[in-house]
């Protein structure tokens, strides 16, 4: 299971123009909707908006991973974004965001949510990665990046 494996280029955002945190969910959500149409979108904000009131998905280090259960998703949609500038999204070391990923589950499929967040959280521990996505420019640089570090960790 590997995180590129779910991430299409149109997913992908290097450019990312919100300045809150829901505003940052609407606009990577958009593409989201754009690429899986059978996606509902009122359904998706609300689970997402109700999730990030449980408790911050900001997990420190400029990243966020907010994530909803959808009952209308029938697989893995990942989401990438990189904000223009840095915003509040109440982390967990209290520093703001700068790299998103928002990620949508078939609302019956909890198990492959876990196994999912794991690799993507495991993935991300590489403070090294944070750093070369941040320099990222485009979409394709993004997923290559991925791509060469789940071959160093993953293979």
């Amino acid at each position: 299971m590997l995180i590129t494996d779910y991430l299409k280029k149109e997913c992908i955002s290097v450019n990312l123009q919100s300045d809150t945190k829901e505003d940052v969910l609407k606009e990577l959500a958009e593409l989201q909707f754009n690429a899986y149409p059978q996606v509902d979108r009122k359904e998706t904000l609300a689970s997402l908006f109700e999730r990030e009131k449980l408790l911050t998905t900001g997990i420190g280090n400029g990243v966020a991973i907010p994530h909803a259960r959808i009952k209308s998703c029938k697989e893995i949609s990942v989401a990438v974004g990189l904000l223009k500038k840095d915003i509040d999204f109440n982390s967990l070391d209290n520093q703001p965001v700068k790299l998103v990923f928002l990620i949508f589950f078939p609302k019956e499929q909890v198990s492959i949510q876990l196994r999912f967040l794991a690799r993507v959280s495991r993935l991300l521990q590489h403070t090294s990665l944070h750093d070369d996505l941040f320099k990222c420019k485009s979409p394709d640089e993004i997923l290559s990046t991925f791509k060469q570090y789940e071959a160093e960790h993953f293979h």
